[in-house]
């Protein structure tokens, strides 16, 4: 996968390349936790610029579930929507958007869209991310999972991480990975980072 040239849709990549400028224009003169502070003010910028905010309480929509970054909703037979507060993104928010690239190239059987932002029941700033609604038989297995990582060209570490030469993948775990009625895996919600770079002395 080409780290500069993900295909994404443009919402998520105009916000990504946003996050990405910022970064690069902060460099090193403030600490790393004020990153997440100024990504998400500009963020909030450029939702209000291009009329992005999203009120979910006025769209037709049934709580699913809500997890460590994400509530969950559904209105529409064959997509989610789920609310995420960027929890997982540590201090860097370009951690997030890494995540949501590298997902829509590796599963791209249930990939990430994102429509926009809005607040969640706690009033976290969230981006607004579709994705298809999967119609399962059943959690995947452990050897399911692994057998189908591997086939992605990754190698199991421990029982839920997977690594290839540049990504780790992780809570690669059965509650996170759906066999579809149609006998396919759905990778639905694992993390992905880029692997530390190695430096050889």
């Amino acid at each position: 996968m080409d780290r500069e040239h993900s295909q994404v849709n443009s919402l998520l990549a105009e916000a990504a390349n946003l996050i990405r400028r910022e970064k690069k224009a902060a460099g090193n003169v403030e600490p790393a936790e004020g990153y997440k502070r100024r990504q998400i003010e500009e963020l909030k910028l450029f939702a209000t610029q291009h009329n992005l905010w999203i009120n979910i309480n006025s769209l037709p929509l049934s709580y699913l579930s809500k997890g460590g970054e994400n509530e969950v909703f559904t209105g529409h037979e064959d997509i989610v929507f789920k609310l995420n507060n960027f929890e997982y993104a540590g201090e860097d928010l370009e951690n997030f958007f890494i995540r949501i690239e590298a997902h829509n190239v590796f599963f791209s059987n249930v990939t990430y869209q994102m429509i926009g932002f809005a607040y969640n029941s706690q009033h976290e700033f969230c981006a607004v991310l579709v994705q298809p609604y999967v119609r399962a038989k059943r959690e995947a297995t452990e050897e399911e999972i692994a057998e189908h990582m591997q086939a992605l060209g990754f190698e199991m570490v421990y029982e839920d991480e997977y690594h290839n030469a540049e990504y780790e993948v992780f809570d690669a775990v059965p509650n996170n990975v759906l066999y579809g009625i149609d006998d396919k895996l759905y990778f639905i919600d694992t993390q992905i980072r880029f692997r530390p770079i190695e430096i050889t002395l």
